[in-house]
């Protein structure tokens, strides 16, 4: 194992749901809480899961080589809605963080776990199919029983380059495997476009960071591009209305 697993902010007796869980479903998060720890992620669940403004927790959060469990797997989390909640004896919160090199070990520590986890429990490690077995985003718990509004972790994985095809895969294979050798999809970015095709759901951010969303665009959506900006080692993609899109090929194709 290459991570810690604490307790230190596990739910104890009498603490969180008693209900046992009846399906094969693990949902993935992220905190939605950038620069906070694992650790202050857990520790704001334990002492807050029955507080009625809160009354939320998953079963871990993974961080930087530490995963600190808070509920009992196989019982009734409260994280992704009521369905999720009773099919899912497995939810993954993820830490987020704007560090290129800590999120490549957060993320590391995550995939790891949940594959873990899938296998414990005998869940297909596929993402986001349908059918209510397998590994769902909390986006695709939201999207099938509308119990929430959020489409976690997909804007956090996008910031740091991760697609949901990557993402699929290395929950398959694991981090830095592929099923055939070699021949794994590098991440690109269009350095040049003035208009650009949606090919997935695109968000559209007020900020080049990533940190504010405004509003997302279906599959096939047309975008002028003013500019190509530089955001660290990739670049981003800003509108005529100083917005931004990402301008990964993963998920925009370069129109002209």
């Amino acid at each position: 194992m290459s991570y810690d697993v604490k307790s230190t902010f596990a739910l104890g007796t009498n603490e969180g749901s008693s209900q046992r869980t009846t399906g094969r479903m693990l949902v993935i998060h992220s905190t939605a809480n950038v620069g906070a720890s694992a650790k202050n992620n857990a520790s704001f669940e334990k002492h807050n899961w029955n507080n009625p403004n809160v009354r939320s927790y998953v079963h871990f959060i993974a961080g930087d080589g530490v995963v600190y469990k808070v509920g009992e797997t196989g019982y009734v989390a409260w994280g992704a809605g009521p369905t999720a909640n009773g099919l899912a004896p497995v939810q993954i919160e993820m830490e987020e963080t704007n560090d290129a090199k800590k999120f490549k070990r957060i993320y590391a520590t995550t995939i790891e776990l949940l594959r873990k986890m899938a296998k414990k429990y005998n869940i297909p490690l596929t993402l986001d199919t349908a059918g209510n077995t397998g590994v769902k985003s909390h986006r695709w718990v939201s999207n099938r029983w509308h119990e929430s509004d959020h489409t976690d972790p997909y804007g956090y994985l996008s910031k740091h380059g991760i697609s949901k095809a990557q993402f699929a895969k290395d929950i398959k294979n694991g981090v830095g495997k592929t099923a055939k050798p070699g021949k794994s999809k590098k991440v690109t970015y269009l350095t040049a476009a003035k208009q650009v095709k949606a090919i997935t759901s695109v968000t559209r951010y007020h900020d080049k960071a990533f940190k504010k969303k405004e509003l997302r665009f279906k599959p096939g959506t047309i975008f002028d591009i003013a500019k190509i900006v530089k955001y660290g080692k990739i670049t981003r993609l800003k509108l005529g209305n100083g917005l931004y899109i990402t301008s990964n090929t993963d998920y925009v194709k370069k129109l002209k």
